[in-house]
């Protein structure tokens, strides 16, 4: 019983990971959560630089609600912009939306959907998965 609860876990986990056309990273601090998602490597052309989405998710100041809260909360605006990866060069996106439809119960991975639409009349959607991605000790929030 308990290999058939472990084999499901770790389908479950996989088939989230691989339905999404994004993945990246999660960091939160007193406000709010950035979600920096990077474009497969499958998909994008060899020549191009690579471009970077982040994804900034305002909670509150201070004392935030937690990220759990938002799980199925339907579409929230977000801040964006594309950055070409190594560079500080960064596009503002003119709107952007995600939807989370998971995360983990330690909070170290979740899931979801993204629209983003860029001053040059670019639109972009898709679905994406994070990890967190938090170095040093815990923000301490007052």
């Amino acid at each position: 019983m308990q290999g058939i609860l472990v084999a499901l876990v770790l389908i479950g986990g996989s088939a989230l990971s691989w339905s999404a056309d994004l993945k990246g990273t999660m960091d939160e601090d007193c406000c709010g959560t950035s979600f920096s998602l990077r474009v497969l490597h499958t998909e994008r052309a060899k020549a191009a630089p690579e471009k970077e989405i982040v994804l900034r998710l305002y909670q509150g100041c201070p004392g935030h609600l937690p990220l759990g809260s938002m799980v199925s909360a339907g579409w929230q605006q977000v801040e964006a912009k594309v950055c070409e990866v190594g560079s500080s060069q960064c596009e503002p996106a003119a709107a952007a939306k995600i939807q989370l439809d998971f995360l983990s119960r330690n909070g170290k991975h979740a899931s979801g959907s993204y629209r983003l639409d860029l001053p040059n009349a670019e639109h972009q959607e898709g679905k994406f998965a994070v990890k967190r991605h938090h170095i040093g000790p815990r923000n301490v929030c007052l």
